[in-house]
Formats: structure tokens, C-alpha cells, sequence
């Protein structure tokens, strides 16, 4: 190619990864194991049809559908949703898995972001590492101490009075006051009200 047409052509390279180089993990649904693809990037944890036979009865799968939309607008409408407990690293999970065409997924289940609202994952080079959030409250201990600070009476040069002012801030204590029920009237000679209409001034003088 010469370089006027380089100048116009663009070059598109792809990567194929093999399912191997992707993070699954073997779940257990009950007693089925299966593999399930780990996923942050979906906001939703999904399930193939063939595989949801396997765990559930079809007629216990809720039907409401939602649609998915994925790379380059890609959208497919689920069958209907399950709630189903998982078991993995020794811990219990409980997810809603969204039925989806069994042609549509290549891995018989995939964990999205919802599984992070339980656990956190760490990815390592051995695999995906899940670590389950404490279920318990946590108190949290909180000491309070008194930090007085102290004044800063770097400003006055007495050193005499600077002592006694000292004093006197260390000393004080604030004593709460007391009100009475007394009140004041003041008493006028007449009780006529005193009022002056306003004067006429010129547009300057206002």
C-alpha cells in the first residue's frame, strides 16, 4: 500500500482470549457444582436455562424479565429470575440469578456486582478470592479525652500580668444565672401619645 492509502485505512486488531484465561470459580448450588464466570462489570448475576433446570423446578422460576444490553448493543431478554443460595470458599451467598437463553451465555452461570454487597473479591494470579463481609455489628470504641488548649498570651509583656491573667482563665468557672418573674414599666407624666407628623423638605433635602 502506498501512503496516500495508509493515510485513509485504519487497522483493527483483536484479541481472542480462551475461556481458560477468564476468572471462574466452582460454585455450589446445593449439591450442583458449577462454573461460574466472576463479572464486576455486570451489574446482575445470571444463569443459563439448561443450567437453572438442573438447580430449580422451571415452574418456581419468577417470570419477570428484564432486558440486558451489553458491547456494541447487544440486548437480550431474560426468561424470569430464581432466588438461590450459593456455596464457595467455605462461605453462603444468597443471589438472585436471572435466567437467561441457554445460547446466550457460554459459562453455565456468571457472578455480577451484586455479589460485592456481601463480599469483596480480590483477583489474584491463583484465581478470584472472595472475603465475606462480618455479619455482626461492629461497636466502635471511641475514647474522649479533654485537650484543653492552652491561651496564648504571647502578647502581653507583663510578666506580672500575664501571670495573674493566667490565673484567672484557669480559675473560672461559668455559674448559670437566674431569672426572676420582675418586670419594668416606666411611668410617664401623661398618657398621651407623642407623635410628629413628618416635615416638608425639598426633593435635595430628602
Amino acid at each position: 500500500m502506498n501512503s496516500a492509502k495508509e493515510t485513509n485505512k485504519y487497522t483493527e486488531a483483536c484479541a481472542i482470549i480462551g475461556q481458560e484465561s477468564l476468572s471462574t470459580i466452582k460454585v455450589m448450588f446445593g449439591n450442583k457444582r458449577v462454573t461460574a464466570l466472576i463479572d464486576t462489570g455486570s451489574t446482575v448475576s445470571l444463569v443459563r436455562e439448561n443450567t437453572s433446570r438442573r438447580i430449580i423446578d422451571p415452574t418456581k422460576i419468577s417470570k419477570n424479565k428484564i432486558l440486558l444490553t451489553g458491547i456494541g448493543e447487544a440486548q437480550v431478554t431474560t426468561i424470569g429470575s430464581l432466588e438461590q443460595e450459593i456455596h464457595m470458599d467455605e462461605e453462603n451467598y444468597l443471589l438472585t440469578w436471572h435466567v437467561v437463553p441457554t445460547t446466550k451465555l457460554k459459562f453455565e452461570a456468571m457472578i455480577g456486582s451484586d455479589i460485592l454487597e456481601q463480599a469483596s473479591v480480590n483477583f489474584t494470579k491463583n484465581g478470584a478470592e472472595f472475603n465475606k463481609y462480618e455479619s455482626q455489628a461492629l461497636l466502635m470504641q471511641i475514647s474522649a479525652e479533654n485537650l484543653e488548649e492552652e491561651v496564648n498570651l504571647s502578647h502581653v509583656k507583663n510578666v506580672q500580668i500575664k501571670k495573674e491573667l493566667k490565673k484567672m482563665i484557669e480559675n473560672y468557672k461559668p455559674e448559670k444565672t437566674v431569672s426572676t418573674d420582675v418586670t419594668m414599666r416606666i411611668i410617664l407624666k401623661d398618657d398621651l401619645p407623642v407623635c410628629q407628623s413628618p416635615r416638608r423638605l425639598a426633593f435635595l433635602e430628602r
